[in-house]
C-alpha cells in the first residue's frame, strides 16, 4: 500500500477507535438442521492495521450465542480468543435491587462495554493475533500494511435470538413450508456470525450456504453460482456483495419458496412460500412503479444490480430491510378481493425499497445519526403514497402522524432525535454526549412514535427550504455514494455514511439557508409546543387581534419562529405570516373586506374556486368566515383553537381541505345543535367529500346525537342517512346487495354501521331501534354478486353488536375501592341471548368458510369478552386459552390474548397472568412482543392500587425477563422494561421489603448530600430483640407537608407519601426495648407511654388500656427537629417514658411528648425566641 492511501485510511479511521479497517468479510453456513435448530459455519475477515498504531494483537469481535470452534490466522496459525458477554446478566445476580433507576444503569454500561464505536477495544469476542502470523508476513510488515485473515469456525444451537425456525406442528424433515431466516434490530448481525457490528465498518462480502436440495438460500448481494454436491443432497448457493456494506445489513432466508420474477423490472425477484403464488402476484404488482418514482425523484438509479423480496412465516416485524433483501411477514399478501389490506400493504414494501437507499445504502455515522436515514425513508415514503392515493390522502396522513407524535407526547416523553450537532466521531462518543436514542435500549412503541417524528422533522424541512433543494441534497449525497461504492479505495467510502452536521452542510451549500437554530429546537430537544388561539374582530380599526398562548410544560422550552395564519375573510383568502417569541402574544391581522349587508355573497376560496356563501346566518358585523394557524403543519404542534359554532359551520360547509374539514367536525362535538347535526349529516351525504371526512363525520354525529339524546336525538336520524345511500330501492329498510366497487362507499358504510352501534339513550342505554337495525343488516347481507370480499364487514357487524352492549350488572366497590362486588343477573335478556347466538354462529361459519385472516373470529372473540365484562356472561378464560395456543392463526391469537390480557385486569386472575407470563417466556418472538406492549398499556394493577398479583414471585419473574431471559432480543426485553415500568414505577416494587427509612420535610430546602448533619441524619439500628416486620419502616415525621420517605435499602429516589402510617403498639413497645446499635444515631426517638392507663391516638381516637391498643401514631414536634436532638448514647436499658400531658379533648398536648413536660411552657418561648435569631443569621449568610 502506497503512503498516500495510507494516510487516507488513516483518516478513515478516525471516525472509530478501532485500529484496523476491514476490508473484505467472506461469511460460510456449510451446514444447517431444521430439527435440531443448529447452524454450523464460519467466516473470514481480511483486516489492515494501521501502522501508525504499530502491529495488531487484539481484534475485537461483536459476537452473541454462538460456540467458537477454532480460530485461525492467515491460515495456519492458531490464535486464543477469549469471551465475555455482559448482556448475559444486566445486573449482578448477587444484588437485591429491583427498580428501573439501577437497571437502566446497568443496561447502559453493558451496552457501551460492547459497542465497537464506543468503546476502545470493544466486543464480545476479543481475539489474540498470534506473534508468529506476523513472522509469516515477512520483516517489512509494518511498511507494507499487509492484511490479516482471521478465519473463525462457530456453531449456533438453538438461538434464543437472531435466527427464527419455522417448524410448523407435525412437519417432516421434508416439509416444504419448513424455513428458517435471520433478523434482528439495527445491529443484530452479532447474533449469529462474528463480525464488527456497526455500520461505520462497511466492507465488500462473499456468502456461502450450502442447504438441502431441495431447498434454495437467498441472501444480500447477487447470485453468482449454485452448485449441487456430488451425493446430490445438498446445494451451495453463492452470493457476492460487491457494494461496501455493514455487517447489520447482513442477512439470509433459507426454504423451499415459489419464485416469481418481476414483470417489468428484471432485477427484481419475489419469493413466497408454497402455495402463495397467485396472491404474490397480486400484491407485488405495483412494485416496479415504486423503483420509477424514487429513480426520478432522487435523479439516481437504485444503487445495486438485484433486489430481492422474501415472504416468510412468524417474522418479527411486518418488513425488515437489508441490501438487496427485504424480508417480509406473509400476512402482507392479499388478493384482489381484500381491501382493507391494500393500503398498509403499499405502504410497508414502499418503505422496505426507500431503506434500500436510506438505511442500507446511506448508514448513519452514529446513533445520533440513526434518526436521519429513517427519517429520509419515511419522507419519500410519503412522497409516493401522495403520488398513488393523491394529496389529500397524503395532507391526512401527516395530520394524523402529528397528532401521534403529539400524543404521546403528552403522555410520555420523548428522547431528543439527536443529542448533539457538534461534528462527532465514534472515537468521541464513549467520552461525549450520551447518545439520545439507541435501538437497543429504546421500547418499540417509543421508537415506532421516533420514526414518525423523524419523517415529519424532514417535511418541516422541505416547507423551509423547497422542494427541488432538499431533492438536491439526497440527490448529492447519493452520488458521492455512488462514486465510493465503485472505488477499490477504502479511503472513500467515509462517503457512504451521513450524519447530521453533514445534511446540515450539505442544506447550506445547496439552499444557502442555515437551520442551526431549527436544528437545534426540534432535532436536539424533546417535546411539542401546545397553543391555545383565540381571536376577535376590532371593527374601527379593521383588523383581527390574535391571541396565543403556549401551555409550557414543567422542564420544556418555549417555541420561538414564524406561524402562518390563513384568514378567509368576504373578498378572499389571505396568508399571514407571525412572528412567535413568548409564551403569551398578541398580534394583529389586517383584515382586507368590508362590511356589507347582503344576504349572499360570492367568495373567493383558497382552491379558487367562487361560491356563494349564505351569511345570514352569520354576524355581519365581523367579515371573517374563519380562521386556521398553520394549516400546512410546518411545525409539529398541538393546537386547540376557539371560534364560534357558525365559523366551524362555514368551515366545514366550504372549505375543500380535508384537514380543516376534519378539525371543524371535531370541534363541532362541542356545539350540539340542530344546525351542527343537520351540517354533519349533509356532509355524510356528499360524495364529493374525502371518505376520511364522511367517516369522521359519522362518529361525530353518533356523539352528537347521544349529547342531544334528552333533547330529541334518535338514532333513527343516523339510520335515515344509512338507508338512502344504502338501502333498497324497492325498499328503504332492507339493504341492497354488497357492492363494494366504490371503495369510498365501502369505508362509509362500514363508519356509518358502528357509528349506530355508538347511540346511547338519555338513560345511557342503547336503543332498541338500534338492534332492529343491526339485526336487518346481518338478516339482509348478501355478498353473492360482489366481486370483493366481506370478511372484515362481516367483523365489523360483530363490532357493531359488541358496541351495543351496555353494564347489565351492578357494580358495587368495596369500602377500600380495591375490588368489587358484582350482583349477578339470573337470566340473560333477549337482546343479549341474541348477540350471543349470532357471535356463536359467526365462529362456526368461520370454521368451515374462514375469512381472510379470520377477521371474523377475532371479532366474535372480542365480543364475547365484552359480554363477559359486562355481566351477561360469567368471566371464563378456558374459551381464550384454547384460542390463544399455538396451532391458531396469528391474528387469533392475538384477539384470543387480548381478551386474557383484559381478564388479568379486571378480575387479577393469577393463573391467567401466569398463562401470559408462559407465552411471553417460551413463544415466537411477534408474539411475545404484542403480549408485553399488551401488559404494558393495560396492567393488572399499578403502583398506587393494590392488587393480589402484587408479589414477590412476580417481581423476581419480571426481573428474570429483563435481566437475564431476554439477553439475545433488545426488542422483548424494553417492552418488558416498560411493564415492570407500568406496575412497580421506576422504584422498588412495594410488596418487597423497604427497609428502615426516615421521613424529612423538604421544606426546609436540605440537600441530600446534608443529611450528615447532626439533626437529620438517621442510621439504620441493630435490634436485639426479633427481627421486625420485612415491610416495617421507622419514620420520623414532621407536622409540615411535604414528607418524602428515604428508605434505607434504597438509594434510588424519595418517594412521596401519606402522613405517617399507623404502627402497632407492639411493634412499637419491641422497637422502644430494644437495644441500639454501636453506631450512634442522630435522631431523637421520642417514645410514648404504652402503659395501661396511658392515653394514646389510635386512628384519632384515645383509648385507655394496652388491651385496646391496635395501631398507634407517631407525632414529633417540628421544633424538636430544628434544633439540636440529644442522641440516646445509654449503653442498656430502656428508654425513659414520661408521662405526656393531655389536652381537652384527652389527646395529648402540643409538646407532650417532651422528656421535659415540666419545662415545656419555657422551652417553647425559648424555642421562638432561638428560632427568630436563627432565621436572621440565615438570612445574614444567604446574603
Amino acid at each position: 500500500m502506497s503512503s498516500k492511501q495510507n494516510k487516507k485510511s488513516s483518516q478513515w479511521t478516525s471516525g472509530s477507535n478501532r485500529n484496523f479497517k476491514l476490508v473484505h468479510q467472506s461469511l460460510t453456513i456449510s451446514e444447517i438442521n431444521f430439527k435440531k435448530q443448529t447452524i454450523i459455519g464460519s467466516t473470514e475477515l481480511t483486516v489492515l492495521p494501521f501502522t501508525n498504531t504499530g502491529k495488531l494483537w487484539r481484534l475485537p469481535l461483536n459476537c452473541k450465542q454462538c460456540r467458537i470452534l477454532r480460530v485461525t490466522v492467515n491460515g495456519s496459525h492458531k490464535a486464543n480468543n477469549s469471551y465475555v458477554d455482559p448482556t448475559l446478566s444486566i445486573c449482578p445476580p448477587e444484588t437485591k435491587k429491583r427498580n428501573l433507576e439501577y437497571y437502566d444503569t446497568c443496561h447502559y454500561d453493558a451496552i457501551q462495554s460492547c459497542d465497537s464505536d464506543c468503546s476502545s477495544g470493544a466486543g464480545e469476542l476479543v481475539i489474540k493475533i498470534p506473534k508468529a502470523a506476523y513472522d509469516s508476513l515477512g520483516a517489512f510488515v509494518l511498511f507494507e500494511n499487509k492484511p490479516l485473515k482471521v478465519m473463525v469456525e462457530f456453531s449456533l444451537e438453538q438461538p434464543k435470538g437472531g435466527v427464527q425456525f419455522v417448524i410448523p406442528p407435525g412437519s417432516a424433515s421434508d416439509s416444504p413450508h419448513l424455513h428458517a431466516f435471520s433478523y434482528g434490530l439495527e445491529n443484530a448481525s452479532r447474533l449469529w456470525f462474528p463480525c464488527v457490528d456497526s455500520y461505520t465498518e462497511p466492507c465488500h462480502w462473499t456468502l456461502y450456504f450450502t442447504v438441502p436440495a431441495h431447498m434454495m438460500a437467498i441472501s444480500c448481494g447477487d447470485l453468482t453460482e449454485q452448485l449441487l454436491s456430488a451425493d446430490g443432497k445438498k446445494k451451495t448457493f453463492h452470493y457476492t456483495l460487491n457494494v461496501p456494506t455493514a455487517a447489520p445489513c447482513i442477512a439470509f432466508v433459507i426454504g423451499s419458496f415459489e419464485v416469481y420474477p418481476d414483470p417489468v423490472m428484471q432485477e427484481v425477484t419475489h419469493f413466497c412460500l408454497p402455495g402463495l403464488l397467485p396472491i404474490l402476484k397480486n400484491t407485488v404488482q405495483f412494485v416496479h412503479e415504486v423503483f420509477g418514482f424514487f429513480e426520478e425523484l432522487l435523479s439516481t438509479r437504485f444503487p445495486h444490480s438485484s433486489y430481492k423480496l422474501v415472504f416468510v412465516d412468524q417474522t418479527y416485524q411486518d418488513t425488515s430491510s437489508y441490501s438487496t433483501l427485504t424480508i417480509c411477514n406473509t400476512n402482507l399478501l392479499h388478493s384482489n378481493r381484500v381491501i382493507d389490506q391494500v393500503t398498509v400493504t403499499r405502504r410497508l414494501l414502499t418503505r422496505a425499497i426507500a431503506q434500500q437507499y436510506f438505511g442500507c445504502y446511506l448508514l448513519p455515522q452514529l446513533w445520533n445519526d440513526w434518526w436521519l436515514p429513517c427519517g429520509i425513508a419515511g419522507f419519500i415514503t410519503g412522497l409516493f403514497c401522495r403520488k398513488i392515493s393523491g394529496s389529500t390522502e397524503y395532507q391526512h396522513w401527516v395530520m394524523e402522524e402529528v397528532q401521534r407524535v403529539c400524543q404521546y407526547e403528552s403522555e410520555h416523553t420523548l428522547p431528543p432525535l439527536c443529542g448533539t450537532l457538534q461534528v462527532t466521531s465514534a472515537s468521541s462518543s464513549s467520552s461525549g454526549p450520551r447518545a439520545s436514542i439507541h435501538p437497543h435500549l429504546v421500547s418499540g412503541r417509543e421508537l415506532a412514535v421516533l420514526m414518525s417524528k423523524a419523517h415529519l422533522i424532514l417535511r418541516s424541512i422541505q416547507l423551509k427550504i423547497g422542494h427541488d433543494l432538499l431533492m438536491q441534497v439526497f440527490h448529492k449525497q447519493l452520488t458521492l455514494a455512488s462514486s465510493a461504492s465503485q472505488s477499490s479505495d477504502f479511503a472513500h467510502w467515509h462517503n457512504l455514511i451521513i450524519s447530521t452536521a453533514g445534511l446540515m452542510k450539505s442544506i447550506q451549500t445547496v439552499s444557502g439557508k442555515d437551520l442551526s437554530h431549527f436544528m437545534e429546537q426540534w432535532v436536539c430537544r424533546n417535546g411539542v409546543p401546545r397553543f391555545h388561539v383565540s381571536f376577535s374582530y376590532m371593527r374601527k380599526k379593521n383588523y383581527v387581534e390574535l391571541r396565543l398562548k403556549q401551555d409550557l410544560p414543567r422542564g420544556y422550552s418555549k417555541f420561538v419562529g414564524p406561524m402562518t395564519v390563513v384568514v378567509q375573510e368576504f373578498d378572499g383568502h389571505f396568508s399571514h405570516t407571525i412572528q412567535v417569541e413568548d409564551i403569551s402574544t398578541t398580534h394583529e391581522l389586517p383584515c382586507h373586506s368590508k362590511i356589507r349587508k347582503s344576504k349572499k355573497r360570492k367568495v373567493p376560496l383558497s382552491h379558487g374556486e367562487e361560491v356563494d356563501i349564505d351569511v345570514s346566518s352569520l354576524d355581519m358585523e365581523v367579515p371573517v368566515l374563519w380562521l386556521r394557524v398553520d394549516p400546512e403543519f410546518q411545525w409539529l404542534r398541538q393546537l386547540s383553537m376557539e371560534q364560534p359554532d357558525t365559523l366551524w359551520h362555514s368551515m366545514l360547509k366550504y372549505e375543500r381541505d380535508a384537514v380543516a374539514q376534519v378539525e371543524a367536525i371535531e370541534a363541532l362535538e362541542e356545539f350540539p345543535s340542530s344546525t351542527s347535526r343537520d351540517l354533519l349529516r349533509e356532509s355524510i351525504l356528499n360524495t364529493q367529500f374525502y371518505y376520511k371526512v364522511r367517516v369522521q363525520a359519522a362518529h361525530s354525529l353518533a356523539k352528537l346525537i347521544t349529547d342531544t339524546a334528552s333533547s330529541g336525538g334518535s338514532p333513527g336520524f343516523l339510520v335515515s342517512v344509512f338507508q338512502k345511500l344504502y338501502g333498497s330501492q324497492a325498499h328503504l329498510t332492507i339493504v341492497r346487495y354488497n357492492d363494494f366497487s366504490d371503495i369510498a362507499a365501502y369505508f362509509v358504510q362500514k363508519a356509518i354501521v358502528q357509528s349506530v352501534a355508538g347511540v346511547r339513550n338519555m338513560h345511557n342505554q342503547c336503543p332498541k331501534e338500534v338492534l332492529s337495525f343491526l339485526w336487518d343488516l346481518f338478516k339482509y347481507s348478501d355478498n353473492q354478486i360482489n366481486k370483493y370480499s366481506d370478511g372484515y364487514y362481516f367483523s365489523t357487524l360483530v363490532d357493531s353488536l359488541a358496541l351495543t352492549v351496555t353494564p347489565k350488572v351492578a357494580v358495587v366497590p368495596t369500602p377500600l375501592g380495591l375490588d368489587v362486588a358484582k350482583i349477578p343477573v339470573a337470566i340473560m335478556t333477549s337482546e343479549s341471548q341474541a348477540i350471543l347466538q349470532e357471535i356463536v354462529q359467526g365462529l362456526n361459519i368461520e370454521k368451515v368458510i374462514p375469512s381472510y385472516k379470520h377477521s371474523i373470529t377475532a371479532s366474535c372473540l372480542a365480543g364475547l369478552r365484552v359480554l363477559q365484562k359486562n355481566g351477561h356472561l360469567p368471566t371464563d378464560s378456558s374459551l381464550f386459552r384454547e384460542y390463544a395456543s399455538k396451532d391458531n392463526f396469528v391474528e387469533v391469537r392475538l384477539a384470543a390474548l387480548k381478551a386474557l390480557v383484559d381478564i388479568v385486569q379486571a378480575e387479577h386472575s393469577e393463573g391467567d397472568m401466569n398463562f401470559l407470563l408462559d407465552i411471553v417466556e417460551n413463544d415466537i418472538p411477534a408474539v411475545r412482543l404484542w403480549v408485553l406492549q399488551m401488559l404494558a398499556s393495560n396492567p393488572p394493577f399499578t403502583r398506587k392500587t393494590e392488587s393480589k398479583l402484587n408479589t414477590l414471585t412476580l417481581v423476581e419473574r419480571m426481573w428474570s425477563l429483563i435481566c437475564v431471559k431476554f439477553s439475545h432480543d433488545s426488542r422483548s426485553r424494553n417492552a418488558a422494561v416498560d411493564v415492570y415500568s407500568a406496575l412497580y414505577g421506576r422504584l422498588t416494587p412495594t410488596c418487597l421489603p423497604q427497609g428502615l427509612g426516615i421521613v424529612i420535610d423538604l421544606k426546609e430546602k436540605v440537600a441530600r448530600s446534608s443529611l450528615a448533619s447532626p439533626a437529620l441524619v438517621c442510621t439504620r439500628p441493630t435490634l436485639s430483640s426479633p427481627p421486625l416486620h420485612s415491610r416495617c419502616t421507622v419514620l420520623c415525621v414532621c407536622s409540615q407537608s411535604p414528607k418524602t420517605l428515604i428508605s434505607a435499602t434504597d438509594d434510588t429516589r424519595p418517594k412521596t407519601i401519606s402522613p405517617t402510617p399507623p404502627v402497632s403498639g407492639l411493634l412499637q413497645k419491641e422497637l422502644l426495648n430494644s437495644t441500639p446499635s454501636p453506631v450512634i444515631p442522630q435522631i431523637k426517638m421520642e417514645p410514648m407511654d404504652t402503659s395501661p392507663g396511658a392515653a394514646i391516638t389510635s386512628g384519632g381516637s384515645t383509648s385507655t388500656g394496652s388491651a385496646s391498643v391496635k395501631s398507634l401514631s407517631l407525632k414529633i414536634p417540628t421544633s424538636h427537629l430544628k434544633r439540636p436532638l440529644l442522641p440516646y448514647t445509654h449503653e442498656g436499658g430502656e428508654f425513659p417514658t414520661p408521662s405526656p400531658e393531655l389536652g381537652p379533648s384527652g389527646a395529648p398536648s402540643e409538646g407532650s411528648l417532651s422528656p421535659y413536660p415540666s419545662k415545656h411552657k419555657k422551652r417553647k418561648s425559648e424555642h421562638k425566641h432561638k428560632k427568630k435569631n436563627k432565621h436572621k443569621q440565615k438570612h445574614k449568610h444567604r446574603s
